[in-house]
């Protein structure tokens, strides 16, 4: 298995295609990456901001990004953004790789990081280290970086 993870766009070979997947699985997180994207309203392209994708033989397989997050005023919080793992590549540690690619770094631009989870990803991210969050309507969990 040839497993990769790169910088990408969403103007890349194969995200039209798990966009289309995610929304028949009821999941806008991709349309919103690429709507933002397309109204330069998020190009991840600020300080500590990124946006990847993991390739299995030259086929994106899972996206997610982190940015500052837009709903906190506290310039060291990061989000974790848009994180999306194909149906058939799921429960084969891909989303645990993409999120530590995703975080690896981050403590140089971020002091914690949040996320807005669905509930079936929860466990996820607690076995990721992330901590629940129950004050807050959008933030379900964080992890502290520092």
């Amino acid at each position: 298995m040839k497993l990769t993870t790169q910088i990408i766009t969403p103007d890349c070979n194969g995200f039209a295609q798990l966009k289309a997947e995610s929304m028949a699985s009821g999941l806008n997180m991709l349309r919103r990456l690429d709507e933002n994207w397309l109204n330069n309203t998020n190009r991840f392209d600020r300080p500590g901001e990124k946006l990847l994708g993991t390739f299995y033989d030259g086929v994106l397989i899972a996206v997610g990004g982190i940015n500052r997050d837009p709903f906190t005023a506290d310039a060291r919080a990061g989000r974790i953004r848009h994180l999306y793992v194909g149906n058939r590549w799921r429960r084969r540690h891909i989303g645990q790789n993409l999120l530590r690619e995703i975080v690896q770094d981050a403590s140089q631009a971020f002091d914690l990081l949040n996320t807005c989870a669905p509930l079936s990803a929860y466990a996820f991210y607690e076995q990721a280290g992330f901590r629940r969050v129950t004050d807050s309507e959008k933030v379900t969990h964080r992890l502290t970086l520092r």
